[in-house]
């Protein structure tokens, strides 16, 4: 199994820094979906034969200084209110607010209120939600890996720190983003069809 395998690098199967798009940190999130939305239409319609198989921006400051990455989980991540976010209550602590809902009534009564957007319509959400700018919704910049790093290496970064997207460095300079679905395709090619054959099947 995986005979003629070439073990690859991090810089092998990384995507270059030029294929991605650049965005100002202050831009506000409606608009950088908008300009989404409105490049997916014109890929569409010139049928091009190269599309961008994904949505990452790379989110600049005002000297053009890489500071942050906007992916698809960021704006999914960009609808939940900030309140919300920063509230880790443990199940033991939501239990015993259950047990003494008398004596903490106004902290329940605070909770239901910072949850009553579970109950709006997903509508409402986005045009509420969207206002916010991108420094405030933006994933910070994780160069972690460097371009002659080993996959072994690279998924040990990507699980041990929860980066789906970590960014490839080379003396300094950020020069790639490695994605997991191009890990996930090294081990496909890896294993091949020899690994399924040799296993009996139900």
């Amino acid at each position: 199994m995986g005979n003629g395998y070439e073990e690859k690098t991090v810089e092998d199967i990384m995507r270059p820094i030029e294929e991605y798009d650049l965005v100002d940190s202050n831009i506000l999130l409606c608009n950088v979906l908008f300009s989404l939305k409105r490049v997916g239409k014109d890929e569409d319609n010139e049928n091009s034969a190269r599309k961008k198989n994904h949505k990452t921006l790379l989110v600049t400051d005002e000297a053009g200084k890489i500071v942050g990455m906007l992916g698809m989980y960021d704006y999914i991540r960009a609808l939940v209110p900030e309140p919300v976010k920063k509230m880790k209550f443990s199940r033991s602590y939501s239990s015993l607010l259950s047990s003494r809902a008398l004596e903490v009534e106004e902290e329940v009564s605070k909770m239901k209120q910072e949850h009553q957007w579970l109950h709006t319509s997903f509508v409402d959400l986005v045009k509420q939600e969207t206002g916010k700018k991108v420094r405030d919704i933006m994933s910070p910049v994780y160069p972690l890996l460097k371009k002659n790093d080993r996959l072994n290496k690279a998924i040990y970064i990507m699980f041990r720190e929860n980066i789906r997207q970590p960014l490839v460095q080379d003396k300094g300079e950020i020069v790639g983003i490695l994605h997991l679905i191009d890990v996930f395709w090294e081990l496909i090619a890896i294993a091949g069809d020899e690994c399924f054959l040799s296993q009996k099947q139900v």
